[in-house]
């Protein structure tokens, strides 16, 4: 056997290092600049060394830049001769076996790749301890940076191989190669606004491409957000690793079935051209049925017209690229396109039919072991990269309370045969997550927008129990050692840093919201929190993260006579209370305006208050008795005639609408109006 028989064929391999080794160089000049280079790069010379978690943190996008596109240059300039005829007659004219060929192409390519990368990691290791240096990591962020990049630059080059075996072309060769690795993230997005326009109650509505479970389905996604986002984890690592090989696999077997002639197709392999057709169709008519669907909300003729119109520009836009000509109409193509059409309206339409039972499904009392309900179950187990830490991370969103759970059960029951929609200005909506934890250990999540009217019973008996009101109000966290408790006001701010004091107004609060009734938590009194009062504990204690801390915010209600009475005795109330002392005017209007709204924004308060001021139907004062009867009688801003809209201007500078009632109204302040 002569050593041109060899998989490893030295000739070739020469031959691409001095065709293509313009790659290596770039690649390691790139991971250089981006990497070694950086540590000693600082805007201010007098920087003290900054200690980080991993090396993707230096200089992350400019990483990203050449990890995510030399891998695949080399994967298309590397067998670029499979795509052109004459290169591709030539090589294949060797005295050498398809084997042999696509070894030596794919140990050239990968010497080329994994070459600059140990040696940028061996560079830093080098250079690590030397003077100069900003940065502070240890050895094993080196061994897994290596271990990272090499594993991607591998799977992104094995990959573009793979793609450029099943195409004909390169440039369609790249347009598919990253169309293919964004297009995991990109069906889930357009899937779910399908599912969340269709499907009444379909939970996890607000994906975006920070979430990491969403990352996790595109590399190319995820190097993107790598560096201010969560770090790949050993199971990914592995599994990119486990799909290089196995389109190391693929790519052997369907080389030897590739034909010559097919060099300058489109597609190489005749039956993955349906599997094209319907994929591109697929996401024409998610796109054009979403942008419809969003432009012409609740018109039906418009929707299925979207959905139509991107089936046609899919199969159309498919059959051109097959084909390589405009002209494509046959008699075969109407009664293929019929059949992809019909295949995939039934694809999207099962799931948000009837047929699945997923919007009228509630699970039995007796299958319950746990129940969620309220507005923060995604910050339990946050998966969007903006909160990496939040105040309810570690507790147990759900409660076992059998009330609880037949109350909210009922509450279920009811929105379902009912189906309020979110589309009413008339009424107050809340927005809900009502979980189930099951006895069979699933879950199953629903989100709602529910109005107050109508619901007022479900939700009473609800809110009215003590397991949503330790949930709603994040209760456990006053079970935690507090470093601080502030009560704020605007600009006022009291801190309370005394043990036996924060013991004391932990315990007041809790008290406090526990006996809340459902009008006090819906305000339907409609007075304003006197504070907030805002815990802050530092993360340091639960996620090791000494530099950042999360607080919560409770509400100082005015119905709250306790902790009024101890804010007294202690001297807060007078810090932080609002006084006529900080009010600069008062500007009153009658608010009669609703049969004149303006056209911009009939509910502002401005706009109402300046066609009042317009027709000089407003008054201002600036006496301090009158302020101090406004601040007793004020209640929230809401849209109401024969009430009274009063703008206060503190002497700060900003401003706020509250309203005052007639019945409320003094006898000064009636004089006043005259």
């Amino acid at each position: 056997m002569t050593r041109s028989r060899y998989y490893f064929n030295s000739s070739i391999i020469r031959q691409n290092f001095r065709q293509h080794g313009w790659i290596g160089i770039i690649y390691a000049l790139g991971l250089m600049f981006a990497l070694p280079l950086q540590l000693f790069m600082s805007i201010d010379p007098n920087a003290k060394p900054q200690e980080i978690d991993h090396l993707f943190r230096i200089s992350g996008n400019v990483q990203a830049l050449f990890i995510i596109t030399i891998p695949v240059a080399a994967g298309l300039f590397l067998f670029r001769y499979l795509q052109a005829k004459s290169p591709s007659d030539l090589w294949h004219s060797l005295p050498l076996r398809r084997e042999h060929l696509f070894t030596a192409h794919l140990t050239s390519g990968l010497t080329l790749l994994l070459v600059p990368v140990w040696l940028t990691a061996g560079v830093v290791a080098v250079v690590k301890r030397w003077s100069g240096n900003f940065y502070i990591f240890q050895g094993a962020d080196i061994w897994q940076w290596c271990i990272t990049v090499s594993i991607l630059t591998l799977f992104l080059f094995c990959f573009s191989v793979f793609v450029g075996i099943c195409t004909g072309q390169s440039i369609l060769q790249g347009i598919i190669i990253y169309i293919l690795l964004i297009l995991p993230v990109v069906l889930i997005s357009l899937i779910n606004s399908h599912l969340v326009m269709y499907l009444y109650g379909y939970a996890n509505a607000n994906v975006n491409f920070r979430d990491s479970s969403l990352q996790m389905w595109s590399p190319f996604v995820h190097i993107v957000y790598y560096f201010t986002g969560k770090p790949f984890t050993n199971t990914e690592l592995w599994i990119y690793g486990v799909l290089a090989l196995l389109f190391i696999g693929l790519s052997y077997l369907l080389y030897r079935k590739r034909n010559t002639e097919k060099a300058g197709q489109a597609i190489a392999f005749g039956y993955f051209n349906p599997l094209f057709k319907a994929g591109v169709m697929l996401c024409t008519m998610l796109i054009s049925g979403n942008y419809f669907a969003q432009m012409k909300q609740q018109q039906m003729g418009w929707v299925i017209s979207g959905y139509a119109i991107g089936a046609i520009i899919g199969y159309v836009a498919a059959e051109m690229i097959i084909r390589k000509t405009w002209q494509i109409m046959t008699r075969k193509v109407l009664a293929e396109f019929a059949v992809y059409a019909v295949m995939l309206g039934l694809l999207l339409y099962i799931p948000i039919s009837s047929v699945t039972g997923y919007e009228a499904r509630v699970p039995s009392g007796d299958k319950i072991s746990g129940v969620y309900m309220g507005s923060n179950y995604r910050w339990y187990t946050p998966t969007d990269d903006l909160y990496t830490t939040t105040p309810y991370m570690g507790q147990d969103p759900f409660s076992d309370d059998k009330d609880y759970i037949e109350a909210v059960r009922k509450l279920h029951q009811a929105v379902i045969a009912v189906r309020p929609e979110h589309t009413s200005q008339q009424y107050a909506y809340e927005y809900f997550t009502i979980a189930y934890q099951l006895e069979n250990g699933h879950k199953l999540v629903r989100e709602y927008w529910i109005p107050n009217k109508g619901f007022e019973s479900e939700l009473k008996a609800v809110k009215d129990t003590e397991a949503y009101k330790y949930e709603k109000y994040n209760l456990a966290l006053l079970d935690k050692d507090l470093d601080y408790m502030w009560v704020t006001n605007r600009n006022k701010k009291v801190a309370i840093s005394d043990p036996q004091e924060i013991s004391e107004l932990k315990e007041i609060i809790k008290r406090e919201i526990s006996n809340m009734s459902y009008e006090v938590q819906i305000d339907k009194d409609g007075k304003p929190d006197v504070a907030g009062i805002q815990t802050e504990v530092k993360a340091k204690e639960d996620s090791n993260q000494v530099s950042s801390s999360y607080g919560y915010y409770y509400p100082w209600k005015s119905s709250f006579h306790e902790l009024e009475k101890w804010m007294n005795e202690k001297g807060y109330a007078d810090k932080i209370r609002t006084t006529a002392e900080d009010i600069q005017s008062a500007e009153i209007v009658k608010d009669g305006f609703m049969d004149k709204q303006t056209p911009k924004n009939p509910t502002s308060p401005e706009q109402r208050v300046v066609l009042a001021r317009e027709k000089n139907r407003t008054v201002v004062t600036k006496d301090k008795a009158l302020l101090t009867d406004i601040l007793d009688h004020r209640f929230n801003y809401g849209v109401e005639n024969g009430n009274y809209i009063v703008k206060l201007l503190y002497k700060e500078g900003y401003s706020d609408f509250v309203m005052l009632k007639a019945s409320d109204m003094t006898a000064e302040l009636k004089v006043l109006l005259k």
